[in-house]
């Protein structure tokens, strides 16, 4: 009987302490955050237009239009340009105060329509590839954006009217 008590008694005490282990509890307030921001938006403002250009009668040249000025500048003998012509140039929009990626590919291709090709490489006015927007959080702000390029050009390249298309995509760092 009285190894009974003493196992009666055993297991009420481990009942007693597991239930007392089981009942010890923790907690810790957490928070939650976060900041709503109006979308980041481009919009062009002009296209890159490198003008006329008079390819060179012996040799090769380049023609380059910076991001800073649209003014065409050009290298090789007899090579010149003549008419207007225009960096890309963009607006940036969005919430005030923030830092915002800006993707500009290296380079593109303006084709005649048949089978010849001009590679322009791209340049943008920006460095490390990020603007920070005017303004403070809470407000509209806004950033500029220029994009300029150059092409080599040779006596042996077709005359023709040339066109291509490059994307510029902006996102919120």
């Amino acid at each position: 009987m009285q190894k009974t008590n003493i196992y009666i008694l055993a297991t009420a005490l481990a009942v007693t302490y597991a239930g007392a282990a089981s009942a010890q509890s923790s907690s810790v307030t957490t928070n939650g955050t976060t900041t709503i921001l109006r979308p980041v938006t481009i919009t062009k403002t002009a296209d890159l237009a490198f003008a006329r250009v008079v390819k060179p009668t012996t040799g090769s040249g380049t023609v380059t239009l910076t991001a800073s000025s649209d003014t065409v500048g050009v290298t090789g003998t007899g090579t010149l340009a003549a008419g207007t012509a225009s960096r890309a140039k963009y607006t940036i929009n969005g919430e005030g105060g923030q830092v915002v990626a800006v993707t500009v590919p290296a380079s593109f291709d303006m084709s005649d329509g048949s089978s010849h090709t001009l590679t322009v490489t791209l340049s943008s006015d920006l460095s490390g590839g990020t603007v920070t927007l005017d303004q403070t959080i809470g407000t509209a702000g806004a950033a500029a954006l220029n994009v300029g390029g150059s092409f080599p050009v040779s006596s042996t390249t077709t005359p023709a009217a040339y066109t291509g298309t490059f994307d510029v995509s902006v996102a919120y760092q």
